[in-house]
């Protein structure tokens, strides 16, 4: 870039001198602004701010040191030449006061004031790649410091305190802001987002985490009284803060309601957050971080986007019998199994809606023990279909798509859907071995015609002159799903064939009878895995 120059001069042939007599651009050099006097010098210099003044010391309305003076007082960063004659040396130490940089006497020649401006130039330029290079240093600096925090306190949580370790000596060594005593460890996992956003890369994923964390550590930052680490373990974020004085009250969950607030609504996203209990000291951040992913356990239980703090009951819980050897979950297998071999798929599909609901009201097992225990079921599941159904159900798609989609669910909720969804494939597979009940075929011939209204189980039991009672009973018996559930199903198959056309996700909604936009989002999502902006976008993508 040109060195900008302003040029502060009341005699106007000299100041014209100065510009004309010199191709300024042959040296790289830019003249923003010429003025004959102090004051409208200094309404140029506020405007353009040059890196260089060239000025008089005698001027109207404002000397050429008051013009530098007030330059300076306004915040502008510049670098000064004096024009001045020989009994104008009275100024000199207040000229240096002010930080002139150098001076040329009149009467002078052109290239007399060239010399001195190029002389200026290289300084700057000189000064100015010191500067970028100090600055890059600082960065390497910080990130490299950062770098060792992450290592130091990923090492924290990692392991205990070990022989001749001093953490104390490790915060003053790191710069770490925090006391060796009282601390709570948190964790924020980022929740699949019911807006449809799609994450398009791993950059895209590593600056969204870069985000939350800067998020966190401004949020935090009142809550822990500055006290406070945020910090990367693989991909897991976390932080560590002290809690000092009353500590139940200070890290109370509701302090934690802000940060989640910030990060939903700048980033436009669903976190979940957990939080330990409190340690005594940065000796204990194994244990506290333990804690902090137990915690966040509850999520698979309770659902995403909550908060989730550490409890004495999931301390006991930690001490449970494995989920392998629970006598109600396995009496509940063999019921699922017998059910199914006996055609009562109204039954079989209570079994597993009444143990969802038995875990949910004991979460005594880790997310991956009942993902390992669904895993068993499928395989069980499947081997009966073999056994009975082998020519009628498709197993090798089926089943690779719900075996990938096992390790994603974040819910028990979402396990409840994949094993209806077997469930009801076995069933649809014996349904073609057998004639349905006439109630039930003209319910669906319902559903087929009126699934794009309000279609309620009241109004198909009134359509088909049974009672809603019955006909419940009817339908979960003869095709192994509720009523509602199927209704949804269909409608959400219609839905799939609206959004390969690139259908606006509202019309579709409409189009198959949802009249609010997320309720249609979050059944689509229960049911196919994804949003239906996901399914889209893949679609189209598959597409191209």
């Amino acid at each position: 870039m040109p060195l900008k120059i302003i040029i502060a001069e009341d005699e106007q042939s000299f100041r014209s001198g100065i510009v004309e007599a010199i191709d300024w651009q042959l040296y790289d050099v830019e003249i923003v602004g010429e003025a004959e006097n102090g004051k409208e010098a200094l309404d140029l210099m506020r405007r353009h701010q040059p890196d260089l003044l060239l000025t008089d010391i005698r001027m109207p309305q404002m000397s050429g040191l008051d013009l530098i003076r007030k330059a300076k007082e306004a915040g502008l960063s510049f670098q000064s030449i004096l024009l001045t004659g020989y009994n104008e040396f009275d100024y000199a130490k207040e000229a240096i006061s002010l930080g002139v940089s150098d001076y040329v006497l009149k009467p002078c020649m052109p290239h007399d004031i060239l010399r001195v401006v190029l002389d200026m130039k290289q300084k700057i330029e000189a000064s100015a790649q010191e500067e970028r290079a100090f600055t890059e240093i600082n960065r390497t600096w910080n990130r490299s410091i950062q770098l060792l925090k992450n290592q130091v306190l990923s090492q924290w949580i990692q392991q205990p305190l070990m022989p001749l370790e001093d953490r104390i000596l490790a915060i003053r060594e790191y710069n770490l802001s925090l006391t060796p005593e009282q601390i709570v460890v948190g964790r924020i996992e980022l929740d699949k987002d019911d807006n449809g956003r799609n994450i398009r890369s791993n950059r895209d994923l590593e600056l969204l985490r870069y985000a939350i964390l800067n998020i966190a550590d401004e949020t935090l930052k009142s809550v822990y009284g500055r006290k406070l680490e945020v910090f990367r373990f693989g991909e897991e974020m976390l932080w560590i803060g002290n809690c000092p004085g009353q500590a139940e009250d200070f890290c109370h969950e509701d302090k934690l309601a802000l940060l989640k607030n910030n990060l939903e609504s700048y980033l436009m996203l669903t976190v979940s957050l957990a939080l330990s209990s409190i340690k005594p000291s940065v000796n204990d951040a194994k244990l506290a971080y333990e804690e902090a992913s137990r915690a966040m356990g509850a999520r698979f239980y309770q659902g995403s986007g909550g908060i989730f703090v550490y409890s004495d009951r999931q301390s006991e819980q930690a001490n449970n019998p494995s989920i392998w050897e629970d006598p109600y979950l396995e009496r509940a297998e063999k019921e699922l199994l017998a059910h199914l071999q006996n055609a009562r798929y109204g039954e079989a599909v209570d079994v597993i809606e009444e143990s969802i609901a038995y875990l949910k009201d004991q979460p005594s097992y880790s997310r991956s023990e009942i993902i390992w225990r669904v895993n068993g079921m499928i395989m069980e599941l499947q081997r009966l279909a073999k056994e009975r159904y082998a020519s009628s159900i498709e197993w090798q798609n089926d089943l690779v798509n719900w075996m990938e989609s096992i390790p994603t669910m974040k819910t028990l909720d979402d396990c409840s859907a994949i094993l209806q969804k077997i469930v009801q494939s076995i069933v649809e597979a014996a349904s073609n071995q057998k004639q349905l009940h006439r109630t039930v075929q003209a319910t669906l011939e319902l559903i087929r015609s009126k699934f794009h209204t309000n279609l309620t189980l009241e109004v198909a039991a009134k359509e088909t002159f049974v009672s809603n009672s019955y006909l419940s009973w009817l339908f979960k018996q003869e095709l192994g799903v509720n009523f509602l559930d199927y209704l949804h199903q269909y409608r959400i198959e219609q839905a799939k064939e609206l959004l390969k056309s690139n259908y606006k996700i509202y019309a579709v909604a409409k189009q198959v009878g949802y009249t609010e936009e997320r309720h249609f989002s979050s059944t689509f999502k229960k049911w196919i895995g994804m949003t239906p902006s996901q399914y889209q976008k893949n679609v189209i993508q598959e597409g191209v």
